[in-house]
């Protein structure tokens, strides 16, 4: 999507993440204990990490 509008793809993946990340801390800020697990898997998959841990 990013090359159809000519963005730049690292700039999209970094701001993606941050809004992953700040969603997360207002959520942790609203009382959640956890963080959702599609937060997780976005920002796994964004930073290139395996989308699901270990067992």
């Amino acid at each position: 999507m990013t090359e159809m509008l000519g963005l730049d793809r690292e700039r999209a993946t970094g701001w993606t993440l941050a809004r992953v990340l700040q969603d997360s801390l207002w959520e942790i800020e609203d009382g959640a204990t956890r963080l959702e697990s599609a937060r997780v898997e976005i920002a796994r998959a964004l930073i290139g990490a395996p989308l699901h841990a270990p067992s």
